[in-house]
């Protein structure tokens, strides 16, 4: 059998999507992702992130790749998501950007009932995340 893969994705014992570092890394590669982003605040349609402003927002739809709380190195979930509005006045480093999710189904928001009671129950607020544009 002949062929090549687009998207390498394995599972863990919790279930939960991981992107394979390969994937990742071929992405930034290419300039396809924005890393070093923060999740600032978030709830079941969207999310507002911290982007540094050396990096570009993606005008169109792109994948939201939120990191685990506990290990920024661990992928926690991807979410679709579109740009709705953007401050470039919100702090000196960063531009804060404010995000639609789309297509959520039953396990995507419940991972990101995870990360709210996260935010909400935890002293320490900072989640990784990068974008992906599609």
């Amino acid at each position: 059998m002949t062929g090549t893969a687009n998207e390498l994705i394995d599972h863990n014992d919790n279930t939960v999507l991981n992107s394979s570092n390969f994937e990742l890394f071929s992405a930034w590669l290419f300039g396809n992702i924005n890393a070093n982003c923060i999740i600032n605040d978030i709830s079941h349609c969207g999310c507002s992130i911290l982007v540094p402003k050396y990096k570009s927002v993606p005008a169109e739809t792109f994948n939201l790749l939120i990191m685990s709380p506990d290990n920024d190195k661990e992928l926690h979930t991807v979410v679709s998501a579109q740009p709705r509005w953007s401050d470039k006045k919100a702090l000196s480093t960063h531009v804060k950007t404010g995000v639609k999710f789309l297509n959520i189904n039953a396990d995507t928001r419940e991972q990101i009932n995870d990360l709210i009671r996260h935010i909400t129950l935890s002293n320490s607020k900072k989640i990784k995340c990068s974008l992906l544009k599609k």
